[in-house]
């Protein structure tokens, strides 16, 4: 039988997966809520991708979790999100269910699935455990989206450049899902890997996510900007090394090298990040994510990340009330 896949939350990337996952063939259904769920509903789910037509896909959406058990649940919100929507997915997750949240910065989950280490929840995301307590290690597929979108005001999510993912399982086990939900996602024009160690990844991802996000906050600059500008560069390359050396106390090296993410930063269109766009909307920013969490396991390992924590004071200061 063909899976079934759910994606909650149907934004820049949720809805990229999901268009991409139903132009293939698979049966997708949609979780959303207020006037996004009305756009789902009136209009359908609409992708253009570097500048070309965006076909209507009417799929089912709902806000509440009508669909029935799925195999594979795509968590796609933004992190602060996530403690509200889990419990509410939960009649969808049944013991055989995949969870695959595709958030940035460090994920509710880091801290699960290590062999002979206790399993603990990051504060900054999880404050309390409620997530750490929904979903058995066994059940999630770590996920690091490396992807350039936005939602437009008429609801079309526009895409550039070539969409990658890389899958794989936070407790190390060997389970052939991650190969073949690549497989699937690959074919349908989402570049994906699985990969043994997603938590290399995962710091690769948070260091180019700490560089631009609260920075461009902070600056109003572009990403490619903030690779290229000489009174910009030498921060976000601190910021990295920042990162690089608060990830290597948890044993993890990242899976590109310094050089290579500042040409991939470079060769980045002059797009705002999903940050500053949250921030010109005026929606909360993903600061205890991206920010908070990489000083939060700083500090645990008895670190400072000085210039981290001074962009994440200052974009937390332009946000003001809205965090």
């Amino acid at each position: 039988m063909a899976p079934r896949f759910c994606v909650a939350g149907v934004g820049a990337v949720g809805g990229l997966i999901a268009a991409r996952l139903a132009q293939a063939g698979h049966r997708v259904c949609l979780m959303a809520r207020g006037a996004r769920l009305a756009q789902l509903q009136d209009a359908g789910l609409r992708v253009a991708a570097d500048g070309g037509a965006a076909p209507a896909l009417r799929l089912e959406a709902s806000d509440r979790p009508v669909f029935g058990v799925q195999d594979f649940v795509v968590l796609a919100t933004k992190a602060q999100a996530l403690p509200g929507l889990l419990p509410s997915l939960l009649p969808m997750i049944g013991p055989q269910t995949c969870l695959i949240p595709v958030v940035n910065g460090i994920p509710w989950w880091y801290f699960q699935g290590i062999d002979g280490a206790p399993e603990r929840a990051v504060a900054a995301v999880d404050p309390g455990g409620v997530l750490l307590r929904l979903i058995p290690a066994r059940q999630i597929l770590g996920c690091v989206a490396f992807l350039t979108s936005a939602v437009r005001d008429d609801g079309v999510v526009v895409a550039s450049g070539r969409p990658r993912l890389s899958l794989g399982e936070i407790d190390g086990a060997d389970r052939p899902r991650g190969q073949e939900l690549a497989g699937w996602l690959s074919a349908a024009g989402v570049e994906t890997r699985a990969v043994p160690n997603i938590r290399a990844v995962l710091w690769t991802k948070l260091a180019l996510n700490l560089a631009t996000n609260p920075f461009s906050v902070v600056t109003g600059a572009g990403v490619r900007e903030m690779f290229t500008d000489p009174n910009l560069l030498p921060i976000a390359t601190t910021v990295m090394q920042e990162a690089r050396v608060v990830a290597a106390q948890y044993g993890e090296a990242f899976v590109m090298s310094l050089d290579q993410m500042l040409e991939a930063g470079r060769s980045a269109g002059p797009f705002a990040t999903s940050m500053l766009q949250d921030f010109a909307a005026g929606r909360p920013l993903e600061l205890g994510a991206i920010g908070h969490s990489a000083l939060e396991l700083a500090a645990e390992k008895g670190l400072d990340m000085p210039i981290v924590r001074c962009l994440v004071m200052l974009a937390a200061h332009r946000a003001g009330s809205r965090m």
